[in-house]
């Protein structure tokens, strides 16, 4: 029995002394291989934070992008329309190295007469404010004109579209021959050369967004969308067209009536054009052009009765501008 226990004692020290000897010999390279377990971990870790930070950048790039990408064919859109046959290239370049140098020529004026640094900035920002503006009341004015051709532009392709049996190609070219509007007229033949020669169907859609956005109705959104199913799919339309043609003639001449009462309002706003700059010359024949100017750059009153003077009077044409849009549901 005593042989027995010390028989297996001995096994059992021999066995912790081999484990603890296996121990100590493996211990160094055990040791080299935790810390590489660990920089292993380390190293995952840190590159999957890497790779959400990125795909964090990734999706406030991308964000930037496409709201650069939409600024930019916003532009491209209003000096398209408002450009007519002088569509070329570089418009959106040339409009914002426009604005920037109007900026910096007006803020460098307003900061050597005035001498404040925030009345030649808010200067400078009304300035292109401005320049924007002239742009945009030109487009107002083409798109209601728009909204009226529309009308007769409709009538006729619709008439074309039935003649040439659900031939889209064909009834835009021989509308466009009788359309009186210069503008579809222009956008009618741009969609048949588009229609020839595309590539992919983007390309197509982005004429037809021109014309739609050339006019901004309901109507012609639901004519833009006739006009893509009859060019690209090859869908027979001619119901969306007479129901439009109908529907659009319906209210024309109460539209036209609004038309000539938003236009005295609009005549209105402009009283103010040319009140104000009557007002500064009243000033200089009684107060002399130093002594105005003085009291309109010189002093931190005249320069704040001046810019809210300005500002009112933009905010005037802004808005008898906007009221003058017609409904774009007729």
């Amino acid at each position: 029995m005593m042989f027995t226990m010390v028989q297996y004692g001995l096994l059992l020290a021999a066995a912790l002394f081999t484990s603890q000897g296996a121990y100590l010999f493996a211990r160094p390279a055990l040791r080299i291989l935790q810390a590489s377990l660990r920089t292993d971990r380390r190293h995952l870790t840190r590159m999957k934070a890497l790779r959400e930070l990125r795909r964090k950048d990734i999706r406030r790039s991308g964000r930037w992008v496409k709201a650069a990408g939409r600024l930019h064919r916003w532009l491209e859109l209003l000096l398209i329309t408002t450009g007519g046959d002088k569509d070329r290239p570089g418009a959106v370049q040339s409009f914002l190295l426009l604005a920037a140098s109007l900026f910096g020529a007006v803020g460098t004026l307003a900061l050597f007469a005035s001498g404040s640094v925030r009345f030649s900035l808010l200067m400078a920002v009304i300035a292109v404010f401005c320049l924007y503006m002239r742009y945009h009341m030109k487009l107002r004015k083409i798109q209601i004109q728009g909204g009226y051709d529309l009308a007769e532009a409709v009538g006729i392709l619709t008439s074309k579209y039935k003649v040439n049996r659900g031939n889209m190609r064909s009834a835009l070219r021989e509308a466009s021959q009788e359309v009186r509007s210069v503008t579809i007229r222009r956008h009618f033949i741009k969609l048949v050369r588009e229609e020839i020669n595309y590539t992919n169907p983007e390309e197509l859609e982005r004429s037809v967004e021109e014309f739609v956005y050339s006019i901004n109705t309901s109507f012609a959104k639901q004519l833009g969308l006739a006009l893509l199913k009859g060019l690209v799919r090859g869908e027979y339309v001619e119901s969306t067209l007479s129901s439009i043609d109908k529907n659009i003639h319906k209210n024309i001449d109460m539209l036209r009536d609004e038309g000539d009462s938003s236009s005295e309002v609009l005549q209105l706003s402009w009283l103010h054009v040319l009140l104000f700059p009557a007002l500064i010359l009243f000033m200089v024949v009684f107060m002399g052009f130093s002594s105005t100017m003085h009291y309109q750059l010189g002093t931190e009153t005249g320069r704040y009765w001046l810019t809210i003077t300005v500002i009112f009077i933009l905010f005037s044409l802004v808005m008898a501008f906007w009221f003058k849009r017609p409904p774009n549901d007729y």
